[in-house]
């Protein structure tokens, strides 16, 4: 296709979805597609079949031959239904946002949805997809539902507002496209990209690891105790799982939970902003997967010492929305 034609026809798809928008608003995280709602037009191959079916009945009424009007009343009747069933493919098709999992800027945003067939019929042949993305295969069986995937490409921390999603199909003699536009105004998170490693590591911060490593060792042994999830890999007692198969974990005194590590945003040396954020983000991980407890401090962050997964996506939920002025899309 042409580059010109294929802008061209960006163009009007973009401005049909914003009209749709204006004429539907926003949508619920859970909703029903009402018929009104979905929009149908012919194929390529449904354009040729109509181009096909006049010819046919141009023959028919030249030479006056009634089985060539059978043939073609009885073909035109079978597109007529196929545009039926294709309405009805997408007709009352239950659909409910999940959530997507955070990832870091520039990973796949897997947001999530679950569809519900509530019809005795299965709807094959159906995709979802963002507005200008590849769609993803969501059909659905007879009285069933299933969850599907929709990765959405991320390039900025924060939250970000969800494009267009696109519910669509062609099914069953593809002559007829009917589709149906979701707006949600849901704002999934997507955490700050960590740093390298090399620029993670200032000097500050460096010589208070170095400090609590000291407490780590063997004479500051206490004695074990069951494993909890978040637990370093470090701790875990491994020759006694050997033996007893039971997860223990070692526990030290004085060690990164009695000397916590502070992670500051003034210890950070950064060219901007965005920098000082990737940098602190490296720092929480590491942290992290050292076993170690710690806290950070920053503008408009002071969150206290602790440890454990969920401390560390408390962090990075701060990280991704320091600095960001109420109200505006980054």
């Amino acid at each position: 296709m042409p580059a010109a034609l294929t802008t061209i026809r960006k163009r009007l798809a973009e401005r049909a979805r914003r009209w749709a928008h204006r004429r539907q608003g926003s949508d619920a995280p859970r909703l029903r597609l009402a018929g009104e709602r979905i929009y149908i037009l012919p194929t390529a191959a449904g354009l040729l079949y109509g181009v096909m079916l006049l010819t046919m009945l141009a023959g028919a009424m030249n030479y006056n031959n009634n089985l060539a009007f059978a043939m073609t009343f009885l073909l035109a009747a079978v597109g007529m239904v196929a545009i039926y069933h294709t309405h009805r493919r997408l007709a009352r098709l239950r659909l409910d946002y999940l959530g997507a999992e955070p990832v870091f800027a520039g990973d796949a945003l897997p947001v999530r949805f679950a569809l519900t067939n509530d019809a005795a019929v299965a709807r094959d042949e159906i995709f979802l997809g963002w507005a200008g993305d590849n769609p993803v295969a969501a059909g659905v069986d007879a009285a069933a539902a299933r969850v599907v995937t929709v990765p959405l490409p991320t390039s900025r921390r924060g939250p970000i507002p969800l494009p267009a999603l696109r519910v669509d199909t062609a099914a069953p003699l593809g002559l007829t496209h009917a589709w149906a536009w979701i707006h949600l105004e849901e704002r999934p998170l997507v955490y700050p990209r960590p740093a390298a490693r090399a620029q993670a590591l200032v000097q500050a911060v460096a010589e208070a690891a170095a400090a609590g490593d000291r407490h780590l060792g063997d004479d500051d042994f206490a004695g074990l105790r069951a494993y909890q999830p978040g637990d370093s890999p470090r701790r875990i007692a491994w020759r006694s799982y050997a033996r007893s198969g039971e997860l223990l974990a070692r526990e030290f005194r004085g060690g990164a939970h009695e000397n916590p590590l502070w992670i500051e945003w003034d210890a950070v040396r950064a060219a901007d902003t965005e920098a000082r954020i990737a940098a602190l983000a490296r720092l929480v991980i590491e942290a992290f997967e050292a076993g170690r407890s710690w806290g950070l401090r920053g503008p408009g962050i002071c969150i206290g010492p602790a440890g454990g997964r969920e401390h560390l996506h408390h962090c990075l939920q701060a990280l991704a929305t320091a600095d960001l002025p109420e109200g505006q899309d980054r």
